[in-house]
């Protein structure tokens, strides 16, 4: 399997049927987005939505590939990371896990995987989640 990281594009995010809004968001200006190909074939999706003053927020699609190939993205990620930061010009990176109650192991993978990143926890927010979920915000600075 050939693994290839290429900017992120309308029709990458096509694949996965991501909502108007939320792709406008994924690349409105000053943003940063990479898609991870397999064979050519758009397999995982991740950035940096601007927030302006030198600030992301950091986001990632963890499609059905991702969840059965970890490590593979793993690695992909945490080469980008740094790179975004770098050519969207953030000084701070933040990113949210939602808590549900329902799936604990869930939240502890994504617990994880921003702490092997580098983010550091910073606290909790109730009600910040789109659909009212209470989140953890995790932050990382260049």
């Amino acid at each position: 399997m050939e693994c290839k990281v290429v900017p992120l594009r309308h029709e990458h995010l096509a694949t996965w049927n991501i909502p108007l809004d939320i792709e406008r968001a994924y690349m409105s200006p000053g943003s940063v987005a990479y898609c991870l190909l397999a064979d050519g074939e758009p397999v995982f999706a991740g950035g940096v939505v601007n927030l302006q003053w030198s600030r992301g927020e950091a986001w990632m699609l963890p499609t059905p590939w991702f969840r059965n190939n970890v490590r593979t993205c793993f690695r992909f990620i945490k080469k980008m990371v740094p790179e975004m930061a770098r050519a969207g010009g953030f000084k701070r990176l933040q990113a949210t896990c939602s808590i549900i109650k329902a799936d604990a192991l869930a939240e502890i993978k994504a617990v994880r995987t921003v702490s092997h990143l580098g983010f550091l926890y910073e606290g909790t927010m109730k009600q910040y989640g789109p659909n009212g979920e209470t989140c953890h915000m995790y932050a990382r600075i260049f």
